[in-house]
């Protein structure tokens, strides 16, 4: 379709076709499925009861067995935690909420759930913040 070559890297063929990976569409499934059902989940607050930076950030339950930790509940809270913040405020608007959450699932085209996890909150911002810088730069540079 993109006439790549063999040994070249599909990351940049699904951003401009717009197409989720299958990871994606798996981090994408399991927080809407958050989102929707909130009213399950614990917010650190009401846990511990104290100001803190990610008091907003849904309570990670403490699980002793590995399987639990690769359900639907436990992954979806970690994955949820780790979004940005400009994305997370937009949960009460769910349609709002589907797109940004799309937009930026397709922008950075993730290849795992650990490749997801493993890059920080902070990551992903500084990441879509250079996207937006070279984005500028190509539209003033014209």
């Amino acid at each position: 379709m993109l006439r790549q070559s063999p040994r070249s890297s599909c990351r940049e063929g699904f951003k401009k076709l717009d197409i989720l990976t299958v990871p994606c569409l798996y981090i994408y499934a399991i927080i809407l499925f958050a989102v929707k059902n909130l009213n399950i989940y614990e917010t650190n607050t009401s846990v511990h009861g104290r100001n803190a930076r990610q008091q907003n950030d849904l309570n990670i339950p403490s699980v002793r067995l590995s399987s639990i930790q690769r359900g639907v509940y436990y992954l979806s809270v970690k994955i949820f935690n780790q979004l940005p913040q400009n994305i997370v405020k937009f949960h009460n608007n769910i349609h709002i909420f589907e797109t940004l959450l799309r937009n930026y699932l397709v922008k950075n085209a993730i290849f795992s759930i650990e490749e997801f996890l493993s890059t920080g909150r902070d990551s992903w911002l500084a990441i879509n913040i250079l996207y937006l810088c070279s984005i500028f730069y190509v539209f003033n540079s014209t």
